[in-house]
């Protein structure tokens, strides 16, 4: 029996960018939770909340998935 680190195992399953777009909803949800949070707590307006939310949680992941390229032959 030959034995593999789980972490290649999964890896070696797991496309790049399909690895690339749970972390960017992940980060979104966060993102989203903390602004929801920052706003119920009185820390930033309704306005300030979503701006900051927009800014810090939609706009980097878009912009790294708008950068990557699809394989050839996709």
């Amino acid at each position: 029996m030959v034995f593999r680190p789980m972490k290649n195992a999964f890896a070696s399953r797991i496309r790049p960018a399909s690895a690339a777009l749970a972390v960017a909803i992940i980060w979104l949800l966060v993102v989203q939770f903390v602004a929801v949070l920052a706003w119920d707590a009185g820390f930033l307006t309704r306005k300030a909340a979503l701006l900051h939310w927009l800014v810090v949680g939609v706009l980097p992941p878009a912009l790294a998935m708008w950068q990557t390229r699809l394989p050839e032959g996709a």
